[in-house]
């Protein structure tokens, strides 16, 4: 098992992940504050990011789904 490319992966998706928050919180406020343009702008990135978040996770599993048909 390649343990430097989990280990690269999760650092990818743990910086995702915060960007992800961060995002969230942003798209909340402003719609909050009924700023239609930039909450959809903001949605859009958000959506990014969750599919690269997705992304990382499925190559993750795809790691150790290879690992475990070794067994």
């Amino acid at each position: 098992m390649d343990l430097e490319k989990l280990e690269q992966l999760g650092d990818e998706l743990r910086g995702v992940g915060h960007r992800r928050r961060k995002l969230v919180e942003q798209v909340y406020q402003e719609i909050k504050e009924g700023d239609q343009d930039t909450s959809k702008e903001l949605y859009q990135e958000l959506s990014e990011v969750s599919d690269k978040a997705i992304g990382i996770i499925e190559e993750q599993k795809q790691i150790f789904d290879e690992e475990v048909r070794r067994l």
